[in-house]
């Protein structure tokens, strides 16, 4: 079970990656209207979304972690954008289920890789 979560984990870091270079593509850097911070957010997910799928990989727990974080901040951020940009609904619904497959996952991938030891390289089953 853990397997599959976790590429489930990475399938769908992969679309926010995809979702966020075609938004740096379609409108550069810094969209008109949108916070200078919230554009500095959004676009640093091209990067955080394929770095936290190859952790996933490298490193389950340290993965498992890092997803969380970026997950949490950006259900929370897109929340925000929701209300106070009038930013679309359903993709922020996307990444809240996302989120609470996620959360409910999380356990058993971070079960499943105990921590490796040090000097023997990271741990897979």
């Amino acid at each position: 079970m853990a397997r599959s979560a976790r590429l489930v984990w990475v399938l769908c870091l992969a679309i926010g990656t995809c979702t966020h270079v075609a938004s740096l593509i379609k409108c550069g850097w810094c969209s008109v209207g949108i916070p200078v911070a919230s554009a500095v957010f959004w676009n640093s997910l091209a990067v955080l979304d394929p770095l936290a799928a190859v952790v996933l990989f490298v490193r389950p727990r340290a993965g498992v972690m890092l997803t969380m974080v970026i997950m949490v901040a950006d259900v929370a951020h897109n929340v925000w954008a929701v209300t106070a940009l009038g930013a679309m609904v359903w993709p922020v619904v996307a990444q809240a289920a996302f989120l609470a497959f996620a959360l409910a996952t999380a356990p058993a991938i971070w079960r499943a890789w105990p921590a490796p030891n040090p000097g023997r390289g990271p741990a897979s089953p």
